[in-house]
C-alpha cells in the first residue's frame, strides 16, 4: 500500500537533486521550475504505479481498496484454503493407501487360499508355482508403461482404475473351477491380476508428487507403505480365518466386490484437482544434465555399480517374494499348523515389517543430522537388511518348533525391509538425475527373478517335501549381496 508515496517521494528526491545539480549562476525561474518538478513526480509515480499494477496480482490489488469489513472477510477465505487443501490432501492419502493395502492384501489371499485351492482343483506345486509366477509376469510387463500413463494422466486416476480392474480379476478367480482347463484359468486370471496392479507403485509415487503438499510428502508415502505392508497382514489374517468358515471362493468374492467398490466411491470422493489433473511437461533443460548433455557411454566403474545394485534388488525381490507368496504354505507343509492359524500367525510377521519399513528411514534421518556420512548410513542399513534375513533364514532351516520358527520370520521380514532406508534411498543419493530409471530397470530384473524364485521353490518343494532347501541357498543369496554392497558400492557418484 506504501509503495506509490514511496515512488513519488523517490520522484521528488530525483528532481530536487537535479534542481540542486543546476549551474549556480544561471537565473532561476521558480514557477518553470516547479512545474517541471510536478510533471516529472507525475510522470514518474504513474509509470511505477503502472508497473505495480502489472506485477501485484489483481486479488491483492482490489483487497488494497476494499473496505475493513470487506477485506477481513478476504482473509477470512484465504486462512480457509489451507484446511480446503490439507482435506483434500488427506483424502488422497486415504484413498492411495486403502488401495495399496488391498494390492498387498490381495496377493496375499491367495497364498492363504493355495491348499485348498491345489486340493480341489487337482494342481501340483509346479502348478501353483506356475499361478504364483503368472502375476508376477503381468506385474513385470505393466510397470514402465503404469508409471508414463500415471505421469500424464494423474497418479490418482491409475490408481484407482487399476484397483477396480484387479479386483475384477480377484473376484473371477474362483470361477476358474467352472472351466475345462481350471489350471489355465487360474493362470489367466492372476496374470490380469498382476498386470493392472502392475501401476500400484508408480501410480502412488505420481500422485503424492502431485497433489500433496511438498512438506508432507515424506509423511504421506510412509503411510502409504505402511499401510502396504500392513495389507499382507490384514490379507493373511482375514483369509485364514474366513477360508475355514466359508471356504476358499468366499475370500476371493469378497475382497474383488470391496476393492471393486472402494475404487469407485473413491475416486467420486476425490476432489477436483484429481478429476481434471494436467500433467507438468518438464522443460528441455530440466532433462539435460548439468552439461546440457545426455550421457551416452558408461565408464566401466559406473557399470560395475550398476550391476552391483541390480544384484542387490533381485536378492530383495527373491526373498520378499518368497515370503508373502509362500509363508502359509510353509507354515502348514512343514510345521503342521491349520489353514487358519497358519493365516493368523503368518499375519504377525508383516506388521513388524511394516514398523520397520515406517521407522527405518526415520533413524537413517537421524544419523545423518548427527553428521554420519550418506554413504555409510546407506551400508549400515543394507548390512542389518542382509545380514539380518541370511541369519534367520538359516536358522529357519534347523528348526521344527513352531515359536523357534515364527520367531524367525518375523525378524527375516522386519530387518529385509530396512533396505528401504538403504537401497532406494542410496539411489536418490548418488544418482538423482536417474534414480526413477535406474529403480525402473533393476525392479523390472527384479520380477523376473521373483518369478524364478516361485518357480525354482515349487519344484524344490515338489522334489524334497519341504522348504529347507530353499532357505539355504536364499540365506546364500542374502549373504552375497552383503558382500557385493560392501566391496562395490561406497558412495561414489553415478549421475548428477
Amino acid at each position: 500500500m506504501d509503495s506509490a508515496p514511496r515512488a513519488m517521494s523517490l520522484a521528488v528526491h530525483l528532481s530536487s537533486t537535479r534542481t540542486r545539480g543546476a549551474t549556480p549562476f544561471a537565473p532561476v525561474n521558480r514557477a518553470k521550475q516547479s512545474r517541471v518538478a510536478y510533471q516529472r513526480v507525475s510522470t514518474r509515480a504513474s509509470r511505477r504505479i503502472a508497473t505495480l499494477v502489472r506485477v501485484v496480482p489483481l486479488k491483492k490489488c482490489c483487497a488494497f481498496s476494499q473496505s475493513p469489513s470487506r477485506r477481513s472477510a478476504t482473509r477470512a477465505r484465504a486462512t480457509a484454503a489451507a484446511p480446503r487443501d490439507a482435506d483434500d490432501a488427506n483424502k488422497i492419502i486415504l484413498a492411495l493407501g486403502v488401495a495399496m493395502l488391498l494390492a498387498s492384501a490381495d496377493r496375499t489371499i491367495f497364498a492363504a487360499a493355495a491348499l485348498s485351492l491345489k486340493a480341489e482343483l487337482g494342481m501340483s506345486m509346479k502348478d501353483l508355482a506356475l499361478a504364483q509366477s503368472a502375476f508376477l509376469w503381468g506385474y513385470g510387463v505393466t510397470q514402465l508403461a503404469a508409471g508414463a500413463s500415471s505421469d500424464r494422466f494423474g497418479g490418482a486416476k491409475v490408481l484407482l482404475g487399476g484397483l477396480c480392474v484387479w479386483s475384477i480379476a480377484v473376484a473371477v478367480t474362483p470361477l476358474s473351477s467352472m472351466t475345462t482347463a481350471p489350471v489355465l484359468a487360474v493362470v489367466a486370471a492372476r496374470f490380469l491380476f498382476g498386470a493392472a496392479s502392475g501401476c500400484a507403485l508408480p501410480a502412488s509415487a505420481a500422485a503424492v508428487a502431485a497433489h500433496v503438499p511438498a512438506e508432507r510428502r515424506s509423511g504421506a508415502l510412509s503411510t502409504i507403505f505402511a499401510l502396504f505392508n500392513i495389507g499382507s497382514a490384514f490379507g493373511l489374517a482375514a483369509a485364514g480365518s474366513l477360508i475355514t468358515q466359508f471356504g476358499w471362493r468366499a475370500i476371493f468374492y469378497g475382497f474383488g466386490a470391496f476393492g471393486a467398490a472402494w475404487a469407485i466411491a473413491a475416486y467420486a470422493a476425490m476432489p477436483q484437482s484429481v478429476k481434471t489433473f494436467v500433467p507438468r511437461v518438464p522443460k528441455v533443460s530440466e532433462l539435460k544434465d548439468e552439461n546440457g548433455e545426455q550421457m551416452t557411454e558408461l565408464s566401466s566403474e559406473v557399470a560395475t555399480q550398476l550391476v552391483a545394485l541390480l544384484w542387490c534388488h533381485v536378492v530383495v525381490n527373491w526373498g520378499f517374494m518368497i515370503l508373502q507368496s509362500w509363508l502359509p504354505v510353509y507354515l502348514a507343509n512343514d510345521l503342521g499348523m491349520s489353514i487358519a492359524s497358519s493365516g493368523i500367525l503368518g499375519a504377525l510377521p508383516w506388521v513388524f515389517t511394516a514398523f520397520m519399513s515406517f521407522s527405518s528411514g526415520q533413524v537413517a534421518d537421524k544419523l545423518i543430522s548427527r553428521g554420519m556420512e550418506r554413504w555409510k548410513v546407506r551400508r549400515l542399513a543394507m548390512n542389518i537388511a542382509t545380514i539380518g534375513p541370511a541369519l534367520g533364514l538359516f536358522a529357519l532351516k534347523y528348526t521344527t518348533t513352531a515359536s523357534v520358527a515364527l520367531a524367525c520370520i518375523v525378524a527375516t521380514l522386519g530387518l529385509q525391509a530396512v533396505a528401504v532406508a538403504g537401497y532406494h534411498s542410496y539411489l536418490q543419493d548418488v544418482a538423482p538425475s536417474r534414480a526413477g530409471a535406474i529403480l525402473g530397470f533393476t525392479n523390472t530384473v527384479g520380477v523376473v527373478g521373483s518369478i524364478v524364485a516361485n518357480m525354482v521353490t515349487g519344484a524344490s518343494v515338489e522334489a524334497t517335501g519341504s522348504f529347507q532347501a530353499t532357505f539355504l541357498y536364499t540365506a546364500a543369496m542374502y549373504a552375497s549381496s552383503c558382500f557385493v554392497w560392501n566391496a562395490f558400492l561406497k558412495g561414489e557418484q553415478l549421475f548428477p
